[in-house]
């Protein structure tokens, strides 16, 4: 399961970072207690804790019966200190995000370019023809960068995507603050210009292959650059003072409760182990030391999985995995987020398995071949794949990400009645994840990425169908 944060500690990261790069000003209103409750259901204990830190540590201020007000000043020397502190702690995590980087922002990318419009191309034509003197540094022109692949990363209309993509840029808006500006050299600004004008062609084109590639190579450039720029900073007596904190993207900024992750890890260890229905569920005692949780939330986890009729408890004996779902209203969220897992997964097959390949040995290859005649008698073959790839890759940004992907994608499945069998011919996938195979073995691994990427994209849109069945035959919208 990701690494458990509680919940008040992720209401104060949320508001902290909009504070520290100036999304909430000086004076800025928040939302009420009561909003904040409404709109995340969140009880009031840990919005209460999150609103005392965030003013204890000058922040905000709080006053009885009025909205909490912003009172960072960025102005005050002393703010301007504790904005460096923080981005300084980061440092390490913010490194680790970029090496991400190429594999998770091409994906995001295809994922709104495959419905572009003459509207987006006409926004982003706009965006291309601003005047050279506008941008006098670098972060300008990553800002226009950023702005360009937000346009069409939001055609999606996917919000896991977008909530991404929103962290991605929180990383660099704090570092824009904090780091001095890098001034540009003669005609960086046209030569960036020049690539944002080919990249919108490509997409007017529908060439979306060239365009994966050559977002891919700059995020390469990027993740350089800024080891780069760290370098100094890295081994500055000012860092070795500061201690690191690690600090996750999240698939979904809306905090998730304690139990509902819970009841998400116990389902994708339902399919990781490949439990029939009719197998019981560990004792409540086993998932309380397992989780290092009290038995209310554990129960609570129980509880939604019977809701949902995943699981069913019998008293005095257990709850057992069922393999069926009964139509409820909290299934809507859950079929909505599976989705949208699903396009980021099923986009992610060809970045990961390209950066995957020159890191697999013939060794490597081997184990994924037994590990795919494994997986030919059940389903999970392909997002198995996606796996040991993420795995072999070692990015721990990258895998927390594809921790959260995956979990809310099995969730949904299992809570819409599907699973991973249903949608996966076995045997045909295993044919074809063992041609991949044999094209990595003979060396031709560009090949290999563009031939399980289709195959990832095809199997996805398959299941995406079937989901979408499944939403009309509970009248979801």
């Amino acid at each position: 399961m990701e690494k458990s944060v509680p919940l008040y500690k992720l209401i104060y990261n949320k508001i902290v970072n909009r504070i520290l790069t100036g999304l909430y000003p000086n004076g800025y209103l928040l939302s009420s207690m009561q909003k904040i409750h409404e709109e995340y259901d969140i009880g009031y204990t840990s919005i209460r804790r999150a609103m005392h830190l965030l003013q204890q540590e000058n922040f905000i201020q709080l006053e009885e019966r009025k909205r909490p007000r912003v009172i960072f000043d960025i102005q005050n020397p002393q703010c301007r200190e504790l904005q460096r502190r923080v981005f300084l702690s980061r440092c390490q995590s913010h490194l680790d995000c970029y090496r991400a980087l190429p594999c998770l922002l091409p994906s995001l990318l295809m994922l709104g370019a495959r419905h572009c419009t003459p509207h987006l191309l006409d926004t982003l034509d706009e965006l291309c023809a601003q005047p050279e003197t506008h941008f006098s540094t670098r972060n300008d022109l990553l800002i226009l960068i950023y702005t360009w692949q937000m346009q069409v990363i939001r055609q999606a209309e996917n919000e896991l995507a977008s909530d991404l993509f929103i962290q991605i840029r929180g990383f660099d808006d704090l570092r824009f603050i904090v780091m001095p500006s890098e001034k540009l050299v003669p005609c960086e600004a046209r030569m960036t210009m020049q690539y944002l004008r080919y990249w919108t062609e490509l997409l007017r084109r529908g060439d979306l292959e060239s365009l994966h590639t050559l977002v891919s190579l700059f995020c390469q450039q990027a993740m350089y650059g800024l080891n780069r720029s760290f370098q100094p900073l890295m081994s500055s007596e000012e860092m070795q003072q500061v201690q690191q904190v690690e600090f996750n993207w999240y698939v979904h900024q809306v905090p998730t409760p304690l139990y509902k992750k819970i009841a998400f890890d116990l389902l994708r260890t339902v399919h990781l182990d490949g439990m029939q229905p009719g197998s019981y569920f560990p004792p409540e005692s086993v998932l309380m030391e397992q989780y290092g949780v009290a038995t209310i939330t554990v129960r609570g986890a129980l509880a939604l999985l019977n809701e949902l009729g995943i699981a069913q408890t019998v008293n005095g004996v257990g709850t057992f995995f069922t393999g069926t779902c009964a139509p409820a209203p909290e299934i809507r969220p859950c079929i909505r987020e599976c989705c949208e897992s699903l396009d980021i997964l099923a986009g992610l097959g060809q970045a990961l398995s390209n950066a995957a390949a020159p890191l697999l040995s013939k060794t490597d290859i081997e184990m994924l071949r037994t590990g795919a005649d494994q997986y030919r008698t059940r389903g999970g073959l392909v997002l198995w794949m996606l796996r040991q790839f993420v795995s072999t890759l070692s990015i721990h940004a990258l895998e927390n990400v594809f921790e959260q992907l995956e979990t809310r994608y099995i969730f949904g499945l299992y809570a819409s009645g599907l699973s991973v069998n249903d949608f996966q011919p076995t045997e045909h996938t295993h044919r074809r994840v063992i041609s991949c195979l044999a094209l990595l073995e003979t060396g031709d691994s560009e090949t290999f990425s563009s031939q399980f990427g289709l195959l990832c994209q095809e199997l996805g849109l398959e299941l995406h169908r079937q989901l979408e069945a499944k939403k009309d035959s509970f009248n979801i919208r």
